[in-house]
């Protein structure tokens, strides 16, 4: 075997001076300078398309005068836009991250204003007195305009943010304003929209709702793609990255999904972490969903943008599979469900991504779908168990999450998986929110309680299991 050497330069004299200073013990009584604090991102949620075909009186969509369909995003103007988001980690300064990444056009906002929640029930828009701050742009200006395929970031203003609080941000546009970037899965009320200028307004909830807002999709996130935050040095910034399992279909509200029980329990055990939770309903890993923008563009393509550029980032967990499983494209071009190669090959390719720009990954195992109907088929069961078994032992991520293994459980099976022996695994009914997909509150507990003990090298047990 030939042995590969390398030639060793010496450092000059003032380089050598300056590594031996470093390395020196300080003085007597003098104190190392503490690290400033750093941004993070503490909320975040990946944006999807607005875009709609409008539809004529014929019922099919309307062409432009070259023939391809005509496609518009909700417009507001003269409109206030109130939105409650739940941070975890907190911090002395604060700053917001706006998107027009699939606008066509300028996004112009006009005033943008942030505040704490004042935490009333059932009236998310109510702002903790003396906590509103306006929000500034470009080195001090009142407005923005963000060009089509943009974002912008706010200047930072003092704000003192605590942990696992709520943030109230409202933005007031005062001309016509295009909103092509949503989020569209909610489970809370998080948005309020009046005509005219009230981001100072202590409360929207008792004013009559903008007529221009009736026409929008309501209760999603427009525009507001993250929420950052100055915090102490060393606070690690993890992103939960995946599909409708990450985004918290059917959880019960925003504090219930796996993400958010890993940041409260990363927070309420001492730990310095902030998590931002970019899943995306029907979102899949290897390939785009033609004609639903609302379900994102795959997760390849979307990885740099919703993980990597987030400030602060240092590790990701991904937990993609399910829906390309069922409908990705096959081996000839058709929608009838992605091989294990070609999701073993996006896990790959997240997993070099992410490594080439210094942050951990970790990969969750896809979770079993056995029990809901439609969705079963041997085809499809062995390249879910591929796909995993791969995850697991291939040693290309930093960490494993067994996601499928830690909600998998006695289910009812559908009359094709009943034929089959031995019976498939299934999520567990007790932890499934439907009739075996998604989980329900206690699934995502479990979830949340196991991907902190990856992450944090821990031994939580959740309040109840699901074997």
């Amino acid at each position: 075997m030939t042995r590969a050497y390398r030639t060793v330069r010496f450092p000059c004299t003032a380089t050598l001076a300056a590594l031996l200073a470093a390395w020196l013990p300080l003085p007597a009584g003098a104190a190392a300078k503490p690290a400033a604090p750093a941004w993070v991102a503490t909320w975040g949620q990946a944006m999807t398309s607005q875009y709609e075909s409008v539809i004529g009186s014929d019922g099919k969509p309307a062409p432009d005068a070259w023939g391809q369909p005509v496609e518009r995003a909700p417009t507001v103007a003269h409109l206030t836009l109130r939105q409650s988001v739940d941070v975890s980690a907190g911090g002395e300064r604060v700053r917001i991250r706006l998107s027009n990444y699939y606008g066509r056009e300028p996004l112009t906002v006009s005033v943008a204003r942030i505040a704490l929640g004042a935490g009333h029930a059932g009236d998310r828009s109510a702002i903790a007195p003396g906590s509103d701050r306006p929000l500034r742009f470009d080195g001090g200006k009142a407005s923005i305009t963000i060009a089509p395929g943009s974002e912008a970031v706010s200047d930072p203003v003092e704000l003192q943010v605590p942990a696992l609080s709520n943030v109230v941000v409202s933005l007031y546009f005062d001309g016509p304003a295009q909103l092509a970037d949503a989020h569209p899965l909610e489970r809370a009320h998080t948005t309020y929209a009046v005509d005219g200028d009230a981001t100072q307004q202590p409360s929207l909830a008792q004013q009559p709702v903008a007529r221009a807002w009736l026409r929008t999709r309501g209760d999603h996130i427009h525009l507001l793609a993250g929420v950052e935050v100055a915090a102490p040095a060393g606070t690690r910034g993890i992103v939960a990255f995946g599909d409708s399992i990450t985004d918290g279909a059917l959880a019960s509200a925003p504090g219930k999904t796996w993400p958010a029980v890993l940041a409260g329990l990363a927070q309420r055990n001492g730990d310095a972490a902030a998590v931002v939770n970019a899943g995306i309903s029907a979102d899949e890993l290897t390939t785009d969903q033609i004609g639903a923008p609302g379900a994102g563009s795959a997760g390849l393509k979307r990885f740099l943008r919703d993980v990597i550029d987030r400030s602060g980032v240092t590790d990701v967990v991904v937990l993609f599979g399910a829906n390309d499983i069922n409908r990705g494209i096959d081996a000839a071009g058709y929608p009838d469900g992605a091989s294990a190669g070609d999701l073993i090959a996006g896990m790959r390719m997240l997993a070099d991504v992410a490594h080439q720009h210094h942050l951990h990954i970790y990969a969750g195992t896809v979770t079993p779908f056995a029990g809901f109907p439609g969705w079963y088929s041997p085809q499809r069961e062995a390249v879910r168990l591929q796909l995993n078994q791969w995850i697991r032992s291939s040693g290309a991520f930093d960490g494993v999450v067994d996601f499928a293994d830690a909600v998998a459980g006695t289910y009812t099976p559908p009359p094709l998986v009943a034929k089959q022996s031995p019976l498939p695994v299934g999520m567990a009914t007790v932890c499934a929110g439907d009739a075996g997909l998604h989980p329900n509150d206690r699934g995502y507990a479990v979830m949340g309680t196991l991907a902190y003990d990856v992450l944090f090298h821990a031994k939580l047990q959740p309040p109840q299991g699901c074997h």
